[in-house]
């Protein structure tokens, strides 16, 4: 095998050893609880009907961020950003079947969008939005939740 062939196979192998798990950032994986610090908007009481569900179990290798959140079990993924502690991550549910101020409703899609700063290891704060729409059900069912909120693994809270 000649010397540039090894080479154009070695590249790509070095590239996604370099941006699989190698990047130093601080936050710890496992299980956090979200509460809310402000609510600027909560068309439907989403927070306090489903404040049981504002958890998830977030994972972190290399850049690459994942969130098993518990409201409508939603899986988030998204990445740290170029410089620094700060990450954005996203995730989408379809045809979910929840209640929203006491109507059944059938959602045609649910996202989450959250971003975040890493405060400490077991620490991030940012914003969250999530957004309910329903085309065809009831209007009930249509609205949005933005907050800002800290999330802790494990109420390990750091300063």
């Amino acid at each position: 095998m000649s010397t540039s062939r090894r080479f154009r196979l070695l590249v790509p192998a070095l590239l996604v050893s370099a941006m699989s798990g190698c990047l130093p950032f601080i936050q710890e994986a496992g299980d956090y609880e979200f509460t809310p610090v402000e609510i600027f908007r909560d068309d439907c009481g989403l927070y306090d009907a489903n404040r049981d569900l504002f958890n998830g179990s977030l994972q972190v290798t290399g850049r690459v961020v994942r969130l098993n959140f518990g409201l409508l079990d939603t899986q988030l993924i998204g990445y740290f950003l170029a410089e620094g502690d700060d990450f954005a991550i996203d995730g989408t549910t379809i045809n979910a079947a929840t209640p929203v101020r006491g109507v059944d409703c059938l959602l045609d899609e649910a996202s989450i969008h959250i971003d975040a700063t890493t405060k400490c290891e077991t620490r991030f704060d940012g914003a969250m939005r999530v957004r309910y729409a329903s085309e065809q059900r009831p209007a009930e069912c249509a609205c949005e939740l933005w907050m800002r909120f800290e999330a802790v693994k494990e109420a390990n809270r750091c300063e």
